[in-house]
């Protein structure tokens, strides 16, 4: 590397000194990955006096290299020796803020497990020291975590259906990356999420935050954020989502792309839960076309023959809404083809002379 000169990841125009060319952002990443990887191989080997500040800047710049580096899918030169480095970062986690940015560069590696990095074993074994590291940040098990992603498309995904069938038409579903299902009671929720480039399947898809209470379907108030509880995307609170701004009625699904990135992304959930919720990161669009049945216009009412033997008799202005048959309340208020009311779901009275004497 001898005579390079590399600027920050992603800025336009980083050349080499010596040859001229134009660097690709890849190569800028992968030089960046491994700078960062010698640095934090000379701390956990007390070759330099690295302060906890700079360590978890390390920490972090390595997780970001590694996102870049799995979205894009490539694999950089220096995975190799990321796992030695890795399981000796690992044991110096001392304090909270060094383990909070462990935690946050384990979850990028394990984005790097599912795509190839390294072997079987290898795998397991990083996979299980990060999910040690999310269990000190959770009160959840992490395997109960873990199986509700796994099971997102069966047990749950029908009371899902039903929620946006009842209550958002105008909008579909697609690719869950998230899926986290609360208790009654105080607990945190702490699960990444990864974002590929592939995922998207549509311009129109947008990535929003889902929450619905499922005790009880039937009303729009299982559509209310938990009021004591704080949903955070990327250590940054959701809009209307946490306590300090929340929304205290129902609510839309909340348009979320703007705060993740692709890569490694990490969903927190924090706080008193008053009964059973679903918290869901997925792809939604809005349809466009939606299959509604169509009212016909008005046809004016056809004037009833006349009958000497019936007289019509109006009753009071007052409207029950009950059904004057089964005494029931009325569900769908309809209007007689013939009936001349103001009011679209009052009865007509008709009463036979006959009735009368």
């Amino acid at each position: 590397m001898t005579g390079t000169v590399v600027r920050p990841a992603g800025v336009a125009g980083t050349v080499d000194t010596l040859t001229g060319q134009t660097l690709s952002p890849l190569y800028i990443n992968s030089f960046r990955i491994s700078t960062v990887t010698n640095r934090l191989l000379a701390h956990v080997r007390g070759e330099s006096n690295t302060d906890k500040t700079e360590f978890c800047n390390l920490c972090l710049s390595l997780s970001r290299g590694i996102d870049y580096a799995v979205s894009n899918n490539d694999i950089p030169g220096r995975a190799p020796d990321l796992p030695y480095l890795l399981k000796q970062v690992c044991q110096t986690k001392s304090d909270l803020t060094s383990r909070a940015a462990i935690m946050v560069l384990m979850i990028s590696v394990k984005s790097a497990c599912s795509n190839g990095w390294f072997s079987e074993k290898i795998k397991t074994e990083l996979n299980v020291l990060s999910d040690e590291l999310q269990s000190s940040f959770c009160s959840v098990s992490v395997d109960e975590l873990n199986s509700n992603v796994k099971n997102k498309e069966s047990n749950l995904h029908p009371t899902i259906s039903r929620v946006m069938a009842r209550f958002y038409p105008g909008m579909k579903m697609g690719e869950i990356f998230s899926l986290v299902e609360t208790k009654p009671g105080y607990d945190s929720y702490v699960t990444d999420l990864h974002i590929s480039k592939r995922s998207r399947t549509s311009p129109d898809d947008k990535i929003y935050l889902f929450v619905a209470q499922t005790d009880n379907i039937r009303t729009s108030s299982c559509l209310i954020s938990p009021q004591q509880v704080n949903i955070l995307l990327n250590g940054e609170g959701v809009d209307k989502r946490t306590s300090i701004n929340k929304d205290l009625g129902p609510q839309m699904p909340t348009h979320v792309t703007h705060m993740l990135k692709y890569g490694s992304n990490l969903l927190q959930v924090v706080g008193q839960f008053s009964g059973r919720y679903i918290i869901v990161i997925a792809f939604m669009n809005v349809v466009s076309n939606l299959s509604f049945s169509t009212i016909p216009d008005y046809i004016p009412p056809i004037s009833a023959q006349p009958d000497s033997d019936n007289e019509i008799i109006e009753g009071p202005s007052r409207v029950s809404l009950k059904c004057p048959i089964s005494f029931g309340r009325i569900n769908i208020p309809v209007k007689g083809h013939s009936c001349k009311h103001l009011q679209a779901s009052s009865p007509c009275y008709i009463i036979k002379k006959s009735m009368l004497l």
